[in-house]
């Protein structure tokens, strides 16, 4: 018997083959833990920048902080916001020591108003700057 192509079965057996692969590797690869380790890299260099910008600024004015720092932990708010009991505005302090001249944003905050970075300082003066939407479970601050 003379065989010119493939049997039906033989093409599905192929596709399952195939399917079963792809979802393995898929599963292998994790886009989206991929893409969650890239945006706590980010984190991780924005929150050293904005820790070296406000010690830079503290080495400058005798020891004293950015306006609004204090032992509560406040969010760092966008350029221009309106300073409050839960947020500051520490642009103009720190515009000269951080890279483009303001706080950097976090690469999943949404909205005009807050960078995704909080900051405070420690009784002993130690200040702390954290990246509270890290995402894998991973724990970004000045501490770790």
């Amino acid at each position: 018997m003379n065989r010119r192509g493939f049997t039906l079965l033989e093409i599905l057996l192929a596709i399952t083959l195939m399917g079963i692969l792809l979802v393995t590797v898929v599963r292998l690869v994790n886009p989206q833990k991929r893409f969650g380790d890239v945006n706590n890299l980010q984190r991780k260099s924005d929150v050293l920048s904005i820790y070296t910008a406000i010690n830079q600024y503290r080495e400058d004015n005798r020891g004293n902080l950015p306006a609004g720092i204090t032992t509560t932990v406040m969010s760092i708010c966008q350029p221009g916001c309106t300073p409050s009991t839960t947020q500051i505005d520490i642009t103009t302090e720190i515009s000269k020591y951080i890279r483009l001249g303001k706080p950097p944003i976090d690469p999943v905050q949404t909205g005009t108003v807050l960078t995704g970075y909080t900051v405070y300082a420690t009784e002993q003066g130690r200040v702390i700057v954290s990246a509270p939407l890290a995402e894998n479970g991973v724990t970004i601050n000045t501490i770790e």
